[in-house]
This record gives structure tokens, sequence and C-alpha cells, in this order.
């Protein structure tokens, strides 16, 4: 989905008092907002100055729970809150790429290390460390790319020239939309909400207790976790939702997919599911969260526990990178085999070559395949039989109904 361009009337605004700390929620009469404070200069003045009814110009993307997560925001006499325009190609950078193609480049002796003619385990074990420091690399690369793309992007600077016009009054609403008109500038349409309308009723009624009320955030701690030179963060909010204290357990992480964090506000109107998985443990686990305050709805799952929608994601992924490299290897020993028999390429070898690998893909294929189906069905029987697992899944199926009953699409949130 593209950069969108909205007209919208302020309705409430949350900063303060919000879990995590340092996020900030928009809420205008039909769409959602999100955005970290400290990604723009002085927002905390700007913030202070809102009030209800305010009317806003934003520059926004849709996620995937249909909120928006913001570029930047314009007021007519409050100013605005915009993308630094400083980004450059600075000697850090220089040095991550550096750093980056110098692990990369460890390939090459990765490879010559394992297709040597001499048999030797010391090599295997230092090809396999230079193969493992050269995807290192490989990821550091991906990342300097990437953000090299986001400082000399066209988007970004389509984004800012389409504030600098907003700014000087080059725009128009349209008729019976919120989406502006900017000169020269493109605006896409929302993408339409895929609602079934035969599933509005809710589930039979799961073995979870559902406590409904308003927020009071008691108290957010930020811990780092630190193992074997690792660190982790993680958020724990600690909440009183009608008379019932509950514990929320976050990963610090960025979230991926497309999401945004968790966001919970003082005084939002919540329905929690939680249960107790043992009869000695004393407190509830929380297993999901409706916000009526947004209608955004998140499942909770144990850091260890795998999330139903990124498992099938991430079989599909790793499907995909064992097969390419199954297949880069089989080809580079074809390829090998056919130079040493005097390396004169005629139509017996391309067709010898290609007899190989699709015999191989399909043998691969079947192998990968059937051990990724056998994983998915084995968290298919934990989601059934496993008592923490069958409270995710009902959970999951709930919250979706519930989205659906608020004129929303199905989609729920999967939070760690």
């Amino acid at each position: 989905m593209g950069v969108q361009y909205i007209q919208v009337k302020l309705i409430q605004c949350d900063y303060k008092h919000v879990s995590p700390m340092g996020m900030v929620r928009l809420i205008t009469s039909d769409k959602v907002f999100f955005f970290n404070a400290e990604d723009f200069e002085n927002s905390q003045i700007f913030l202070e100055r809102l009030q209800k009814d305010d009317t806003l110009i934003i520059s926004a993307e849709q996620l995937n729970d249909g909120s928006y997560w913001l570029n930047w925001v314009y007021h007519p006499e409050y100013g605005r809150l915009e993308p630094d325009r400083n980004l450059k190609f600075d000697k850090g950078l220089v040095k991550q790429y550096l750093l980056s193609l110098g692990l990369t480049a460890l390939f090459i002796p990765a490879y010559f290390c394992l297709f040597t003619d001499e048999d030797s385990v010391w090599l295997i074990v230092i090809a396999s460390l230079l193969a493992m420091a050269a995807f290192t690399g490989a990821v550091l690369l991906y990342m300097c790319i990437s953000q090299t793309f986001t400082i000399f992007s066209r988007k970004r600077k389509t984004i800012l020239r389409a504030l600098d016009l907003v700014i000087d009054g080059k725009f128009q609403v349209l008729s019976g939309e919120n989406l502006i008109q900017i000169e020269g500038i493109k605006n896409p349409k929302s993408k339409p909400l895929k609602i079934n309308p035969t599933l509005d009723k809710l589930p039979p009624e799961p073995s979870l207790s559902v406590t409904k009320g308003n927020v009071n955030l008691k108290n957010i701690n930020i811990i780092e976790y630190y193992y074997r030179g690792n660190t982790t963060i993680r958020h724990e909010v600690e909440l009183q939702v009608n008379k019932s204290h509950l514990n929320l357990k976050l990963d610090g992480a960025k979230p991926f997919f497309n999401n945004h964090s968790f966001f919970l506000a003082q005084g939002d109107e919540v329905e929690v599911y939680h249960s107790k998985l043992a009869e000695n443990q004393p407190d509830n686990v929380v297993f999901g969260v409706f916000n009526y305050q947004d209608n955004l709805a998140y499942t909770l799952s144990a850091r260890n526990m795998a999330q139903e929608r990124g498992l099938y994601l991430g079989l599909w992924w790793i499907t995909g990178i064992i097969l390419a490299l199954l297949l880069a290897v089989f080809g580079a020993i074809s390829i090998m085999e056919i130079q040493d028999r005097g390396g004169h390429w005629d139509s017996w070898d391309w067709l010898y070559l290609l007899d190989n690998d699709l015999i191989f893909i399909g043998f691969a294929s079947s192998i990968t395949l059937g051990i990724c189906f056998l994983i998915a069905l084995g968290m298919a029987a934990y989601y059934q039989f496993s008592k923490r697992g069958r409270a995710y899944y009902q959970t999951q199926a709930i919250l979706s109904t519930l989205r659906r009953q608020q004129g929303k699409d199905g989609y729920v949130m999967e939070v760690r």
C-alpha cells in the first residue's frame, strides 16, 4: 500500500501514560495513527498543543490491521512534525559498508575450502565458520543497502515534497472523502476491507476468563536480559482492569510483517482474555486483548511459542531458502563435473545439467515440504490438545470475530 495524504479531525491523542513509552496514538473519526515521538524533533511541544476537533493533514502508510503509521503531520497553526531532512551518507555508513563487504567476501575462501581436492575435517570446519561469517556480512550488507535506499529513495523525497506543497496551500480536499489531492502527488485510496458477513457470531464459550473494563496502567518496566553476549529487551506492564490485576510481558523488539507495537493507554476500554494454566499458578496468563478505543486486537503468545501466522510464513521462507541453497550447491557440483570433463559445453551438457537438477529439485522439494508439513501438523496438534495452545487458538478466533463485529476485517496482531 502506498503513502496516503489525509485530512482528519482529531478525536483523541494519547502520549502520556501509555505502553510502550514514547509511542503516540492519534484517533480520528475513522482512522487510527501511530508513531514514535523520538522520530520527530519538538514532538512534545506539538502534542501538548493539540486539542479535540483540530484539523490535521497527515501523511501515513496503512498497516495490516487497518491502522496507519505516520510519516508527517501538519497543523495550520501549531506547525508540523516532519522526518529528518538531514539524513546523509556519512562516515559511519561507509564503515558499515566496508565491514559488511569484508565479511561477505569470506564466501570466496569458504567455497575453495569446501570444494578443495583434499579431504580434511579441519577444512570443513573452517569453511563452515567462514560461511557463517559471510552470511552475517550479507545480512549487514542488506541493512546498509536498505538504509542507503531510505536516504536516497524517491519515496522519501516525494513525502517531503508533499509536505512542502501542503505548507504552501497547494492542495484540495476531495469531496465526500478525507483524502486530499496535492499538486503533482499521487494519492492512492485505502485498500478495501475483507469482511466475511457469515462469520459474525462469536465461537462457543471457551475455557477462558474474560475481563472487560477501563485500563489502569499501574507500572511499566523495561528490563534487559543478558545471555551469552546477547541482549533481550522485555516490556513488563502491570495493569488493572475492573479490579483484576494482570501482568503483560512483551518483547521489546520491533514488530515484523508491517505491524506496530502492542499499544495501551490509560483509560482505554478493553476486553482481556486470560486463564490459569495450572491450579498452583498464582497469576493469570493473558492470551489476548481487544481494545474498543481503537478497535484493534492482539494475541499474546509465550516467548518460546510459535505464532500461528509467523510459523506458517516462516515455514514457506525456510522451504524457499533451503531449496535455493541446495539448488545452488548441486548446480555448482554439476558444473564442476562438466568442467572436469574438458569444459567444452554442448547441448548434451546442458541436457545433463537440466536433467540432474530437475531430479534433484523434485527430490529435495519432497523432503523439505514433507518436513515442513510435519512441523505444521505438530503445531496444529499443539493448538488442539495443549491447554495453552487451545486457549491461544480460541482467543485468536474470538478476537477476529470481535473485529468483524466492529466493521473491521478479521486481522488480529500476534504479539510475542
